[in-house]
């Protein structure tokens, strides 16, 4: 009877242990080709991410050569907003300190800031009726309110079409933007809105933000994106 105990309980160790690495192999397997169909897709984001871009600065190239009568560069700035949320999608997958990534971003604010300065040239030059905000901001450790302020200004700018929106991280490693942050006299204190080419400090308000607009919008033109045309004044004092 032990010996016939012995061989039962030797069956049933050798049974667990075969059931345990069917279980634990396919787990693996199962593991693995979600990781490398992970990688594809991501892969795929990059591509197709990078012909974006490419096509984008194309058409800054044509832009820059039209009459004022042919410029519209808000189905350009419907594009650049576009790759912004593909952006977002790969920093969500790789990493936000991936090294790809930052290269792709680094690309990305490039382009928004050949965008920033078409818009301040259309506007002057073709009275173009825009505000530009370049929104700069940091992460959740550097600045607590910028997320916050990031959901304000999205709000904002998909409710008033005279709006253009440019978000720069503040410490992003880019000459063009040391250039910009020297330029405006930009202090480290996020987040910091550069309106048309007025400083503000601090996390503002769709209200605040709203009478704002207001010194360069004509009030009676202050409108949502259905029936608003307006038009602009300037001013350039610095807040604080």
């Amino acid at each position: 009877m032990e010996v016939n105990e012995k061989k039962i309980s030797w069956v049933r160790y050798l049974l667990i242990f075969f059931l345990t690495l069917v279980i634990f192999g396919s787990g693996f397997y199962l593991s693995n080709t979600i990781v490398e169909k992970k990688i594809t897709a991501i892969s795929k984001l990059q591509q197709g991410l990078s012909i974006d871009i490419l096509s984008i600065e194309t058409q800054f190239s044509i832009l820059t050569q039209v009459p004022c009568k042919n410029l519209n560069e808000s189905t350009l700035a419907k594009e650049l907003y576009d790759i912004a949320l593909k952006l977002s999608s790969v920093g969500s997958s790789l990493g936000e300190n991936n090294p790809d990534y930052l290269i792709l971003k680094k690309y990305y604010s490039i382009l928004e800031i050949k965008h920033w300065l078409l818009l301040k040239k259309a506007a002057k030059e073709c009275q173009m009726d825009l505000v530009s905000v370049a929104y700069f901001y940091g992460d959740k450790k550097s600045c607590q309110n910028c997320e916050d302020q990031g959901y304000i200004l999205t709000a904002l700018r998909e409710k008033y079409p005279f709006l253009r929106v440019y978000s720069f991280d503040y410490l992003l490693p880019l000459v063009p933007l040391e250039t910009i942050k020297s330029i405006y006299n930009l202090k480290n204190n996020l987040p910091v809105l550069v309106i048309n080419d007025d400083v503000y400090y601090g996390l503002k308000s769709q209200e605040e933000l709203e009478t704002i607009f207001k010194t360069y919008i004509k009030l009676n033109k202050l409108e949502p994106t259905e029936t608003s045309t307006p038009t602009t004044s300037s001013t350039s004092t610095k807040k604080n």
